[in-house]
């Protein structure tokens, strides 16, 4: 006869596999939120970022006030790159030659600056 369904904490998850992939994934949260805040800028107005770069070429810029956006490479170049973020908008990449980047929108000429460090 079958368990009846019940609101009780799942323990098998911290154990084993699982619990290693939890460990993984909360301890690269926490290193990330453990690194300083940048002085970034949105449209000229500086604000704290983490910008955090994936394997498949998109970055993720995490705001100070709490807001993130994710970029997806869609065009790879140098100095020049084209990503879209989350929401289908278009921005265009231009790293500098210290390594700092700053990102223009397509359409409404928003300019994101992150510095390198």
């Amino acid at each position: 006869m079958p368990r009846p369904a019940t609101t009780e904490p799942v323990w098998w998850a911290s154990s084993g596999a699982a619990g290693v992939f939890w460990g993984v994934v909360l301890g690269a949260l926490s290193s990330a939120s453990a690194e300083p805040w940048k002085a970034c800028a949105f449209n000229d107005q500086v604000i704290g970022c983490r910008d955090v770069h994936h394997a498949n070429g998109s970055l993720t810029i995490h705001w100070q006030d709490g807001l993130s956006m994710t970029y997806r490479l869609i065009e790879e170049g140098f100095p020049l790159s084209l990503l879209r973020d989350s929401l289908g908008g278009d921005w265009q990449r231009d790293v500098l030659v210290q390594g700092n980047a700053v990102f223009t929108h397509a359409i409404n000429g928003n300019r994101i600056a992150v510095p390198l460090r």
